[in-house]
């Protein structure tokens, strides 16, 4: 494996921008997502000090003595791991207050939840809050600067070229994580188990003081077994062994930090029973195939729910693409309770949905879309469709649907 090649992210443009209107910015996701990288990256061409808070010397500097650590070191400054000294927020606040200029003062952290609660407690109105995901498709390939939010019905990308069966599968299998995307899969294993190991040591135990790290563990495992499925937390409780409110605890644990995604249901007050449980999907297919088990690619594909994980990649690919813009993406599924139709994805943007299929196939047929004939009962407008797929080239699947190739999101 030769020397990492930085790649650049979707997200830097908007860590520019917002840094010309707000005093502080703060990137937040999962450990070894490329935050650190990313942050670095720009604040070399800003001339930016770095302070690493998992440097135990600065850490107990910014815990016992906040009002002099904010002294000691110039501005603008770059706070990683920022999470591990909250008590930094305020005296930040007092900082920024006392300066007319913007972008003073980027961090990061992996710990959402208790991020954003010191957000809230004492920067409110300071600071832009931002995501990142793991690497994309655009970004794996050096692209990212040129990825928008898809929107179906907007011309193909024709950036990334459509890629054979086993690159789509390999893709999948391997994960986005910058670090993991050109290791052998001997080395890609202990990168999992390394990453495994942090997440449950430091995020689970340290932070969120969870002690059962084999049933959190069994728990991520039973997680990455249903993604792409409607989650059913009794279910879940039972098979790992704990109570329903500690299932539910640890949901919100590895939702904030970014581990997985739930998506809502769509709901409408049309007459309908809908369900009312979200679906859950791993953030990076890579991982879920390390903690199920699958030992390639060609495992992986031949599995009998193969299509949830093409469909937990397809939908984090689309996520990426807002999320790495800077948006605050409205995504929804459509299921209801009495006739089972479903809807894989509805994106909400300017006052349309916009109806998403997912199919693992290269020529799905006009009755992929039969659900879409619900969205006519809807109370809203609805925008062009859509088939996600392993199609060549994009083809018109109906008046207002287009199918097409995943690498053409």
């Amino acid at each position: 494996m030769t020397a990492m090649t930085y790649l650049p992210r979707t997200i830097e443009p908007v860590i520019k921008e917002t840094s010309e209107i707000f005093k502080v910015v703060l990137l937040t996701g999962s450990r070894q997502c490329g935050k650190s990288t990313c942050m670095e990256h720009l604040a070399d061409d800003a001339q930016r000090e770095r302070l690493n808070l998992d440097n135990e010397i600065l850490l107990t500097e910014a815990k016992e003595s906040a009002d002099q650590f904010l002294v000691h070191h110039k501005f603008p400054v770059f706070i990683d791991e920022i999470q591990r000294a909250p008590n930094l927020f305020l005296q930040i606040k007092a900082k920024v207050d006392e300066m007319k200029s913007y972008g003073q003062v980027w961090a990061s952290g992996s710990q959402k939840f208790a991020l954003m609660k010191g957000v809230a407690d004492s920067l409110a109105g300071r600071i832009c809050p931002l995501d990142l995901m793991p690497l994309s498709i655009y970004e794996r390939v050096g692209k990212g600067l040129e990825q928008k939010p898809y929107i179906p019905g907007e011309e193909p990308s024709k950036i990334l070229e459509t890629g054979a069966k086993e690159e789509l599968w390999k893709t999948i299998w391997q994960g986005a994580w910058p670090r993991v995307i050109d290791m052998t899969p001997r080395q890609r294993g202990f990168f999992y188990n390394g990453l495994v190991q942090t997440y449950l040591e430091r995020d689970v135990r340290m932070e969120a003081g969870v002690e059962k790290l084999a049933e959190y563990r069994n728990f991520l495992r039973e997680l990455a077994l249903r993604t792409g499925q409607e989650l059913r937390i009794g279910d879940l409780a039972k098979t790992v062994g704990v109570m329903d409110r500690t299932i539910k605890g640890w949901l919100s644990l590895a939702e904030n930090s970014g581990l997985i995604y739930l998506l809502r249901p769509y709901y409408a007050n049309i007459g309908k029973q809908f369900v009312k449980s979200p679906k859950v999907y791993f953030t990076d297919t890579g991982l879920a195939a390390y903690l199920i088990g699958f030992t390639s690619p060609e495992k992986m594909a031949e599995y009998t729910t193969a299509g949830a994980f093409f469909e937990t990649f397809v939908i984090m690919e689309i996520l990426k693409g807002w999320v790495h813009n800077g948006l605050q993406p409205e995504f929804f599924f459509y299921r209801d309770s009495k006739s089972q139709k479903e809807i894989d994805l509805l994106i909400r943007s300017d006052g349309k949905l916009y109806p998403v299929e997912i199919k693992l196939g290269s020529h799905p047929k006009k009755d992929a879309i039969k659900n879409f004939s619900v969205l006519e009962e809807l109370p809203e407008d609805i925008g062009h469709g859509a088939v996600i797929c392993t199609a060549e080239a994009p083809y018109g699947l109906a008046e207002g649907v287009t199918a097409h190739s995943v690498w053409q999101i």
